[in-house]
């Protein structure tokens, strides 16, 4: 049912190696607790413009909307962060990976789908990367 080559094992093993790398990287840079706080804001912002919609009060709806895309702005840099750290490496380790495996069309058979580097790499890292940033609470 089950059957990886030797290329899919490396390519799993690379994956696992780049992912937990990610998740270190964005544990050591995030900010959680300000990430929490602007996303609470968000929350009370959002309600507030709910309840100025309905009330027909348009100033009031306007000056939320600006504070909530003033804070989504915030919480996207912060999130753009860990990318500085680990942008060069996954763009280094993917030329590699397209340079020794692109030609290959399948490096694992999982319960009858076949699976070329790309989506077996992205599998791999997603399992990984699910586990991992939520045993380091990165999620």
């Amino acid at each position: 049912m089950i059957e990886i080559t030797d290329a899919g094992y490396t390519i799993a093993a690379i994956s696992t190696g780049l992912s937990i790398m990610s998740a270190l990287v964005r544990k050591a840079v995030l900010d959680m607790d300000k990430m929490k706080e602007i996303k609470e804001k968000i929350k009370v912002h959002q309600k507030e413009m709910k309840l100025a919609t309905k009330s027909g009060d348009m100033k009031k709806m306007q000056r939320n909307q600006e504070d909530m895309m003033s804070l989504t702005m915030e919480n996207m840099k912060l999130s753009f962060k860990p990318m500085i750290y680990t942008f060069i490496p996954f763009i280094l380790v993917f030329g590699w990976l397209r340079d020794q495996y692109g030609l290959l069309d399948v490096v694992a058979s999982v319960f009858g789908f076949n699976f070329g580097w790309f989506w077996w790499y992205f599998i791999c890292a997603m399992v990984v990367s699910l586990t991992v940033n939520k045993v380091l609470g990165v999620t």
